[in-house]
Parts: structure tokens; C-alpha cells; sequence
């Protein structure tokens, strides 16, 4: 005789509540108080979150606008298999209560964003007044604590502790020697970061400062220069603070003095693209792009894309599709006119995509793919 297998009812819950849509989950919140509880619970934002991570219904693509006596909005759109954008939503800013005149979103993880605000005072300056942690999704908001020592020019990264599950926020000093200072959410409150002596080959700097510092495999990672003009590929990890050295593909050199497109101007840089370390250069005739297919194994980095620029003075690896199509952001002429395509060539269109309502012209440079959550 065969006996049925007991589940309990909470657990039959919390499968299905965890492939729910945020807005869903928001609206049920008032359900009872017991399923308050349960989606406002750590355990199961985690849960829900690394469900929505492979499902493209929950990749969110986010951009800002300025438009002359409107200010600024954000807006979100949904990604569509065919690399098109559609279903274009306004989203509600964040929570501010001080008065700004510009911002920059520097990075997100796991549908949280880092925004520095900018007052008046220090608009014309690299270092933000004050930095925001915003999670689209919910639509809630926080700000971080004042920085402990200004520096001109950083460049911020923002990643997930799994030892001690907590957000950490890291400044690295763009023309220094290495990270500067740490925020852990936990503790709130900003750290300076002790510099080890770890360089037998001389000090370095960040080579391409344009972009955060991409977060992967528990470690923040930035492009260098190292003495007689090395490259190196450095990691800094989250969660004991250690450095370390990513190797960079055999045979290739991504510096603007001697790489295979030293005959002029190049622009080089890092990302993520599901979940994989890349390293991209580009002038106006070609871009290539690579990516690092197993976590420090140099034999695993490969060449995705060797493709024409069209003209574009600088391009970014923006999202990679379960098809393995790249979305690309193009910056094709001095007033940053922007255009997105797919790496088959196949989509050409001036931003916005099927949306007649936003002008392209107030598109701000800042632009991520994120996965909705309720972190």
C-alpha cells in the first residue's frame, strides 16, 4: 500500500509565492498578517530572488531621463527574447528629502541601486554629496552614511556578502593604489581599508574609470596598469578582504599602447554578463569582447564577439540573452546620441524602442538590466 507524502501547507506557500511577480507579492502583503510576514521574511527574499534570476519575466531594464523644466524620471522597461525593449513603466523616485541638482546610478545588485546625489555645491566635483541604496521593485530607499574622507575621482562598487549575508558598498580611489574605504549595511557605518603590500611589480591604478567595479564570485574587480605599462586584472574579496589577481587571456594585450588596436584611440573595460567576468575594447572600426566561462581559469576565457563599431566611439556589453545575442549600448557621435543593438546586427533603432512618449535626446548615460526583487 502506497502513502501519500505530507507537505506541509507553508511550504506549498512559499513554492508558489516565490514565482510571483514583486508587485504581486507588495499587493498580498495585506492578504493577513501571517503572509506579511512570510514575504517580508530574509529567507524568502533570498528564495524568490534566486528564482527570479533565471526567468527573463523578472529582467528589468532601467534608464533615466532629464528633460529641460520636467527634471529628471526614471523609467523601466521589460526585455523581450528578440533583444527588443517593451512595456515601458514611469517609476516613482526615490526618497530625497535634500535638495539636488544631479545625480549618477553607479552600479546595482540584486535589484538595488547606488546613487550619488549631488547638491549644488558639489555638482561640478567626481564625489557625490550623498550616496542612496533604491530598490525599484518596492519602490523603498535608503541613504548611506557620509563618506569619511573625500577623494575627486571614484569609482564605487556594490555586491552581496554570502558569509555574513549582508550588502557591502566599496570606493576605490581611481588615480590610488587600491580600494579606499568599505561599507558594510550591517554595521553602517564607513571603514578604511588597509593597503597591503601585495605589488612586487609596482603600484597600479584603474585603467578604465567610466564603470563600476564589477562584482562576481564574491569579489569586486577593476582593470590596471602595473609598472612598464603591464595590465593586470585585479579582484578585491567581499567578505575577508583579501586581494587577488584574475589572469587575462593568453596572448592578449587590452592596453591602448599595445593592443591589436593600438593604431588609434581605444577604450577598454570590464562587466557581467550572466553571471560571467568579461573584458571588452573597442575603437571606431571594431569591438571585441571576452568572457571568462569558469571563474579564474585562464584556459576558460573566450572570445565572444569580434564585431564592425559603426562609427561608435565607445561600446558596453549591457545584457546577454538565454540565446547568447549581446545587447549593446552605442555611443555614436559627440552629443552621445544613444543606440542599442543586438550583436547579430539585427536590431538598429534609435532608444527608446516602441516608445513614441520619451524623447531620445533627454536619455541619460546611466543604464543597467536588473532582476525585480524584494531584497
Amino acid at each position: 500500500m502506497v502513502t501519500g507524502i505530507h507537505i506541509p501547507e507553508e511550504e506549498i506557500l512559499v513554492d508558489i509565492l516565490t514565482k510571483l511577480p514583486v508587485k504581486s507579492l507588495l499587493r498580498f502583503k495585506c492578504v493577513s498578517e501571517s503572509w506579511k510576514t512570510l514575504i517580508s521574511d530574509p529567507y524568502f527574499k533570498r528564495k524568490h530572488l534566486n528564482h527570479a534570476k533565471n526567468k527573463l519575466n523578472f529582467q528589468k531594464f532601467l534608464f533615466d531621463t532629464r528633460s529641460p523644466g520636467k527634471g529628471y524620471d526614471f523609467y523601466c522597461a521589460s526585455l523581450s527574447p528578440n533583444g527588443l525593449f517593451n512595456d515601458f513603466r514611469r517609476l516613482d523616485w526615490p526618497s530625497v528629502s535634500t535638495p539636488f541638482y544631479g545625480f549618477k546610478v553607479y552600479c546595482c545588485c540584486d535589484a538595488l541601486f547606488l546613487i550619488g546625489i549631488h547638491t549644488e555645491n558639489s555638482y561640478s566635483l567626481n564625489e557625490p554629496s550623498m550616496l542612496l541604496l533604491w530598490n525599484p521593485s518596492t519602490s523603498e530607499s535608503m541613504v548611506l552614511p557620509r563618506l569619511g574622507s573625500p577623494l575627486q575621482v571614484s569609482t564605487y562598487g556594490l555586491g552581496y556578502d554570502s558569509i555574513s549575508d549582508d550588502y557591502k558598498v566599496l570606493r576605490i580611489d581611481q588615480e590610488g593604489m587600491a580600494p579606499d574605504e568599505i561599507l558594510a549595511l550591517k554595521s553602517g557605518s564607513w571603514r578604511k581599508i588597509d593597503h597591503p603590500s601585495i605589488r612586487s611589480d609596482g603600484d597600479g591604478f584603474t585603467m578604465f574609470g567610466r564603470e563600476c567595479l564589477p562584482c562576481v564570485h564574491g569579489a569586486f574587480h577593476w582593470l590596471g596598469f602595473r609598472s612598464f605599462m603591464k595590465e593586470s586584472l585585479d579582484s578585491f574579496s567581499i567578505s575577508d578582504e583579501t586581494y587577488g589577481r584574475i589572469p587575462l587571456p593568453k596572448n592578449v594585450r587590452i592596453d591602448p599602447e599595445s593592443s591589436e588596436l593600438s593604431f588609434m584611440p581605444v577604450e577598454v573595460g570590464m562587466s557581467v554578463l550572466r553571471g560571467m567576468l568579461c573584458l571588452f575594447n573597442n575603437n571606431t572600426i571594431i569591438f571585441n569582447l571576452w568572457i571568462m566561462k569558469e571563474y579564474g581559469v585562464q584556459e576558460s576565457w573566450t572570445k565572444l564577439l569580434t564585431i564592425s563599431s559603426n562609427g561608435a566611439s565607445l561600446i558596453l556589453p549591457k545584457y546577454r540573452f538565454s540565446n547568447g545575442k549581446v545587447l549593446l549600448w552605442y555611443e555614436v557621435d559627440f552629443i552621445k546620441r544613444t543606440i542599442y543593438r543586438t550583436s547579430d546586427g539585427l536590431t538598429d533603432q534609435i532608444w527608446p524602442f516602441n516608445c513614441d512618449d520619451i524623447d531620445p535626446a533627454t536619455i541619460i548615460y546611466d543604464e543597467f538590466v536588473y532582476t525585480e526583487s524584494l531584497i
